[in-house]
């Protein structure tokens, strides 16, 4: 159970922003999508299994356009996406199409996943240190009755976006680099004030308008668990899709974590990154992302 060698990748969004199925959108000389070069960098780092979560409807352009170009020796699985994978007590609506939200997305991933396993969005880029910390921590780490996850955070200056605004979860976290809460900040933008950049963004819940240090760790769903957050996720999934739940609402992965957090179920463990982290949100975003990957990837033998 302490090994980590699967990489599990989001890749089931629609991106509406963008203007269509970002994830699949290819980058840099060697015309890779973001998805390639994370799997490059998880495979260099030992990972050789990866679960891909998608939608019946993407299952054949990702077969074409990215799995075939993935090394051989790597072991690699397709998970749909489905409302017909819930826990039996859920109840959705027949005429709902909108995705039920990230947590959802790795339910229907459970019976492929028996031994610890990392979490990543399919369109980010997370750099080469993230992976390979992440697997020298997890491997080294004791086996414990208390679960134990750990959330890869990113530095807030190098999460944001040239072309709009982003949101992200500032991260609390104590002496011992544990995380303690993830407070979840929208429209965040940085402007010049007297010649000074400040970032600032509104808290989700209250709306108040906040200022934001250059060097804040924030989540950028990149997360280490084991197989005992399946029992968490069931739970918050048949408490969220009842008969009387709003029909738009979706369950997310950090709705999981914060809530083992506040019941003193595990202890999350907060490594920072100082790679370059880099999405593509919007379509403009496409160039710089371009440049970004040509400047600091360095191909492997894998690809």
């Amino acid at each position: 159970m302490n090994q980590l060698n699967t990489l599990v990748i989001l890749a089931a969004g629609n991106g509406s922003r963008f203007g269509g199925t970002k994830q699949f959108a290819c980058f840099g000389k060697k015309q890779l999508t973001l998805m390639e070069y994370n799997i490059h960098h998880a495979m260099d780092a030992g990972f050789n299994h990866v679960i891909f979560i998608t939608q019946a409807s993407q299952k054949a352009q990702l077969k074409q356009e990215v799995i075939a170009r993935l090394p051989k020796s790597l072991n690699v699985e397709i998970v749909i996406q489905s409302f017909d994978i819930l826990p039996k007590n859920c109840h959705v609506p027949s005429t709902r199409t909108k995705p039920l939200g990230t947590a959802h997305a790795l339910w229907c991933a459970k019976d492929n996943i028996s031994e610890n396993f990392v979490v990543i969005n399919a369109d980010d880029y997370y750099g080469q240190q993230a992976f390979s910390m992440l697997k020298q921590q997890q491997t080294s780490r004791p086996i414990s009755d208390v679960a134990h996850y750990t959330m890869v955070a990113y530095l807030m200056q190098n999460t944001l976006s040239d072309h709009g605004s982003v949101n992200r979860g500032l991260c609390e976290y104590n002496s011992k680099m544990q995380l303690q809460k993830v407070t979840e900040i929208e429209n965040i933008q940085q402007s010049i004030v007297a010649g000074n950049a400040i970032i600032s963004g509104e808290i989700s819940t209250t709306k108040q308008t906040i200022s934001i240090a250059d060097n804040a760790l924030v989540s950028m769903n990149f997360w280490a668990f084991n197989p005992k957050i399946f029992s968490a996720i069931e739970q918050k999934l048949s408490n969220t899709f009842t008969d009387s739940a709003d029909k738009k609402i979706e369950c997310y992965l950090p709705d999981i974590v914060m809530y083992q957090l506040e019941e003193k179920q595990v202890k999350v463990d907060v490594l920072k990154s100082e790679d370059n982290w880099f999405g593509v949100t919007y379509a403009a975003d496409s160039l710089s992302v371009d440049s970004q990957i040509d400047r600091i990837f360095s191909p492997s033998k894998q690809f």
